[in-house]
């Protein structure tokens, strides 16, 4: 027994699931790091849904030789609410860790998310999500820096953790909670796991920032794919109000007004011009990828802010309640 699960007072069963889509040889990467976990072999499980796998990504999970016990169960490509959903089934618990495909535990891992439970099944726990070492592409790097920020900012206690922090690559919940506010919702393929923790945060759930249980994020992207993520978190942000999470419009205009005052003025100027909100998203692109610092991760944030708020914009229908919500107006 390693020495994270030697200071345990009682060693809770952690059922490991994994959502993957094409993604092979990180996968196998993933699974060799969790067979190295210094976690009793019956208190662990790993479940591995393949959602649409065409790359072998399932018979390559089939054949590898953990000391843990691996499920591998197959669906056609349903987005990864449906895939986490098909894996809570299985899970036997009591407590479900959530991982992505791309995300390197360490070997103590498993064994701090248990000690920050502590036993307590009202708890979801979060982890941090560390960049990993190298040079990355400078929209990734951006949105990783974002993290760090966010982490240091609740380790220092500037603010406390909440749904908003809570990404299903490292974190962790009891079962009987996840399956108690009914999983994830398959309607979301983007921010399905803010969304659920929303709800799991409306049922009672404490939410808690576990520095120790951290793993290392492969994350690498198209800016064409990156800049889709942000168009979906704004469109999302709009449809949360709308449902069960208790998530409110307010939220949009608070977080507007922490930006710099020029950003707020580039949100509002692409709200009111598309065609130019188009070319100023492409030119920081290039921007971006040619001018490294500074200015290149200012060319990211103005991008994502655009491409975010063009999501606010047509989920709302108008541009001029999205403008309404910039300006701390009271939007029905």
């Amino acid at each position: 027994m390693g020495v994270v699960t030697d200071r345990l007072v009682t060693t809770p069963g952690f059922s490991v699931v994994i959502a993957t889509y094409q993604r092979r040889e990180r996968l196998r990467m993933v699974l060799e790091r969790l067979g190295r976990q210094e976690y009793p072999t019956d208190r662990l499980e790993i479940i591995v849904v393949c959602d649409g796998c065409t790359d072998g990504s399932a018979e390559m999970a089939r054949g590898m030789k953990l000391r843990f016990r691996v499920q591998v169960l197959e669906q056609a490509n349903a987005g990864p609410a449906v895939a986490r959903n098909l894996g809570l089934e299985h899970a036997r618990g009591p407590w479900v860790l959530f991982l992505d495909d791309d995300v390197m535990p360490a070997p103590s891992f498993v064994g701090e998310h248990a000690l920050a439970h502590g036993g307590r099944k009202d708890r979801v726990v979060i982890g941090p999500l560390l960049a990993a070492p190298g040079r990355a592409r400078p929209w990734v790097a951006w949105e990783a820096r974002k993290l760090v920020e966010q982490y240091g900012k609740m380790e220092a206690g500037v603010y406390e953790p909440t749904p908003y922090q809570f990404y299903t690559g490292n974190a962790s919940v009891s079962l009987e909670a996840v399956r108690g506010v009914g999983g994830f919702d398959p309607q979301y393929l983007r921010a399905e796991d803010i969304e659920l923790a929303l709800r799991l945060q409306r049922s009672g759930m404490q939410f808690c920032f576990a520095p120790s249980a951290s793993a290392i994020h492969l994350a690498d992207r198209s800016y064409a794919s990156w800049l889709r993520a942000a168009y979906q978190y704004g469109h999302n942000d709009v449809a949360f109000a709308t449902g069960a999470t208790g998530h409110s419009l307010d939220r949009l205009t608070e977080n507007t007004e922490e930006r710099h005052p020029a950003m707020r003025a580039a949100i509002r100027f692409g709200l009111r011009h598309g065609r130019a909100r188009a070319w100023i998203v492409a030119a920081a692109g290039v921007v971006a990828a040619a001018v490294p610092g500074q200015i290149g991760q200012w060319a990211c944030s103005t991008a994502f802010n655009l491409e975010y708020w063009r999501g606010v914009s047509e989920a709302m229908g108008d541009e001029t309640r999205a403008l309404a919500l910039v300006e701390g107006a009271q939007v029905a």
